[in-house]
């Protein structure tokens, strides 16, 4: 891979290299971050882990995924899962009903 390893190039490769990603992006969803599944951190290493990234995004009213984790060379990552989040549709008109 070339040199460039900003967001949207970090993006295409892991489309390229995961279908389970495009199926996520093509559903709306959009990736948040890279974080450590639960006990994965190095030790002495303060990180929020996924599971709580996870439920930080849904009390926030997100959708949240989760997928493999990539590094930018395109290999997966175990330790680490990938987040991805997509606004709950509202079950409410955002503006209510003329009476």
């Amino acid at each position: 891979m070339g040199g460039d390893y900003g967001r949207e190039a970090y993006l295409k490769l892991m489309v390229a290299r995961d279908a389970g990603i495009r199926c996520l992006m093509d559903q709306g969803f959009e990736f948040v971050t890279n974080a450590f599944r639960r006990g994965a951190a190095p030790k002495g290493m303060r990180a929020k882990d996924a599971d709580t990234l996870m439920a930080w995004l849904r009390q926030d009213g997100y959708q949240v995924e989760v997928a493999t984790a990539y590094n930018e060379t395109g290999d997966a990552l175990p330790s680490m899962a990938s987040i991805w989040r997509k606004p709950k549709a509202r079950s409410e008109p955002l503006i209510p009903p003329r009476p």
